[in-house]
């Protein structure tokens, strides 16, 4: 569709450029005007049409994330909740923004035990006021996610740097760290993920 677009026209949408650079380039090739989405800000730098998205992607990452841990997924067999005898499952989510505390509300309403990491001590300090008990803030680095991610039956993705691809957290050698049937739900994939992973994956085959 790159040659349908003409020089002076408006496209308005999520292009997520950061993340694949020959549309970028074909773009600025058209001379079309683009103005993208996720990177539309009011002066206070909130992303007021990213945070709808942001919303359902963090919520649905959990729901989508329990189904895969049941076993003839072959996820891990855990439910996010726990029964009476039995542990919760543990979460751990990469990032407190809005995808990362609405899915942290998510884990915390089934039960699970939530480990939230971010860089911005203000934002964990914010998150720590006001989540149920069953949710923790941890200082996001390298040594942080490496023990964390150890003993974790859901892992979600949910960084964002406005503009920019989203760096990698989880490199493809930590993940021999995980248990088998560990769950991996990167919504920073539009920004090009933060899990390292063996292979891309696709509108036809978005999980594997």
């Amino acid at each position: 569709e790159y040659n349908m677009i003409k020089p002076d026209q408006l496209v308005f949408t999520y292009f997520h450029f950061a993340s694949y650079e020959p549309l970028t380039h074909a773009m600025i090739k058209s001379k079309a005007v683009c103005l993208a989405y996720e990177t539309v800000e009011l002066p206070d730098r909130s992303l007021p049409l990213l945070i709808p998205m942001s919303e359902v992607a963090g919520r649905m990452a959990i729901q989508e994330g329990a189904k895969y841990l049941e076993k003839p997924i072959k996820g891990r067999g855990v439910l996010l909740g726990g029964v009476p005898g039995v542990p919760p499952g543990k979460v751990l989510i990469l990032g407190g923004g809005i995808v990362g505390t609405q899915a942290a509300k998510m884990a915390a309403g089934l039960g699970a035990e939530v480990v939230i990491m971010d860089v911005n001590l203000t934002r964990l300090r914010y998150l720590s006021d006001f989540m149920p008990n069953n949710v923790i803030t941890i200082y996001s680095n390298e040594y942080n996610i490496r023990q964390h991610i150890k003993d974790s039956d859901l892992i979600v993705g949910a960084v964002l740097i406005p503009g920019a691809k989203a760096p990698k957290l989880i490199t493809r050698d930590m993940l021999k760290l995980m248990r088998p049937g560990t769950v991996l739900v990167d919504v920073a994939v539009d920004q090009g993920g933060c899990i390292e992973t063996c292979t891309p994956t696709t509108h036809a085959n978005p999980t594997y």
